[in-house]
């Protein structure tokens, strides 16, 4: 059900990276003195891509309701690692009926028992490059295979659905980091196809009008929607003005996505959901279980056997901690930082990746869903069973050769994933 595709030519290669830098705007193409676009595509059967969207579009239903429920039960939000200058933000957030576009990406990974999911980002989910435009790019290198939906036109338009009136939207994001800057500005530019008038603006750059009459940013222009790419959670470290004005934009306009979005987002979230009493059987089915670090911080063995340990608020693997994958330095900061600071850690039951044929590399499949419904999707591959930083980017295609009876893709010689998703698995919920 997926594969690797041949490999680019040399001359495709260039051609790729070339394109990628101009037409798309990546401008990452290169980190760690390495490529970070891979020389291969990832091939997915669309049987497969439809159980994926399907399991995708569901954890995000049950998600949804996880989030209103936790609205209404503050009381667990210090057990998710919620930072306590955001809870009066959220709670307005979540009190508001503005309707908002919503966004997430879950990372599904093929493993020994099935379909995994390591994570999911439902804040501020990056990667719409590499799901859209760059996917279109390798796709006409192999016009036998086609292409996913791409998750940031996906978002434009429900972006345009909920704006009222000519103003244009504000793109948030840390205006430091260019790999930021670059998806904000593929965002804007599908905007742009909306005929909609994008604004980039720092976290700080947006400040309610007086008279409860909208929104401006400091160029003056008046704001009717905000997409956001800034980590809710780092808001919490804004000046104070600047929170008190993101605790008032909740209520006039939509956002992409909204603060409250942050509820869904800790990695440490299966702890509160037995006292919560939300049912979610397709997460459960995929997400391995979840223990709180506790007083194991004081064992002379912190992670115990099958384990994993990952920081609550962890992105792109950063803080991971695998034995015999983690280099033991990077190890070694991760295991001192959860005995210092336990709550800002979790133990999280290891998967085993398979590494796909033919090139033996270990696959992650980010999912994208947008208001409900799949939208896309995007890989990265790695050498080693732990998809971080130094990873590749590569793009995901369906081919329908992939639908074909196993027994002909085994005469051909092609070594594929085929397990299906296993549904039988619970929650471990040890110690908060």
């Amino acid at each position: 059900m997926i594969a690797c595709s041949r490999p680019f030519t040399e001359d495709e290669s260039r051609a790729i990276r070339r394109r990628a830098i101009f037409e798309c705007g990546k401008l990452d193409p290169q980190a760690y003195d390495e490529s970070t676009l891979a020389p291969f595509a990832l091939r997915l059967a669309p049987s497969a891509w439809r159980s994926l969207a399907e399991l995708a579009e569901r954890c995000a239903a049950e998600l949804a309701e996880t989030e209103s429920a936790l609205l209404a039960a503050r009381e667990h939000w210090p057990t998710l690692g919620i930072p306590r200058r955001m809870h009066g933000i959220i709670g307005d957030a979540g009190a508001s009926q503005v309707p908002h576009p919503r966004f997430m990406r879950f990372d599904f990974h093929p493993t020994d028992e099935g379909w995994r999911v390591s994570e999911v980002n439902a804040d501020v989910p990056g990667g719409f490059i590499e799901a859209g435009a760059y996917t279109r790019i390798v796709a006409s290198c192999m016009p036998e295979l086609d292409c996913p939906p791409d998750p940031a036109k996906a978002l434009a338009q429900a972006i345009a659905a909920r704006m009222d009136g000519r103003d244009g939207v504000a793109l948030v994001h840390a205006t430091s980091y260019t790999d930021d800057q670059q998806v904000m500005r593929h965002i804007g530019a599908e905007l742009g196809r909306l005929g909609i008038a994008a604004h980039f603006a720092a976290p700080d750059h947006l400040t309610p009008a007086r008279g409860g009459t909208g929104v401006l940013a400091t160029n003056g222009a008046r704001i009717a929607a905000i997409a956001r790419f800034f980590p809710a959670e780092w808001i919490a470290n804004l000046p104070r003005a600047a929170r008190r004005d993101w605790r008032a934009l909740g209520a006039r306009l939509p956002q992409a996505n909204p603060l409250s979005a942050l509820l869904i987002q800790p990695k440490r979230l299966p702890l509160v959901l037995p006292a919560l009493g939300v049912a979610m059987p397709a997460w459960s089915s995929v997400l391995p279980a979840v223990r709180a670090i506790g007083w194991r911080r004081l064992a002379p063995s912190l992670v115990p056997e099958g384990y994993v340990l990952k920081p609550t608020w962890g992105r792109v693997g950063d803080g991971v901690c695998i034995d015999g994958v983690t280099e033991r330095r990077l190890a070694r900061q991760s295991r001192w930082s959860a005995r210092a600071f336990p709550r800002e850690w979790l133990l999280q039951r290891r998967f085993h990746s398979v590494p796909l044929g033919g090139r033996g590399v270990h696959a992650c499949i980010g999912v994208y869903v947008v208001d409900g419904r799949a939208a896309g999707a995007y890989a990265r591959v790695s050498p080693r069973p732990l998809i971080d930083g130094r990873a590749q980017d590569a793009a995901v295609l369906l081919d329908a050769s992939l639908d074909a009876p196993t027994v002909a893709r085994a005469a051909s010689g092609q070594s594929t994933f085929t397990r299906p998703v296993s549904t039988q698995m619970e929650y471990d919920h040890v110690g908060r």
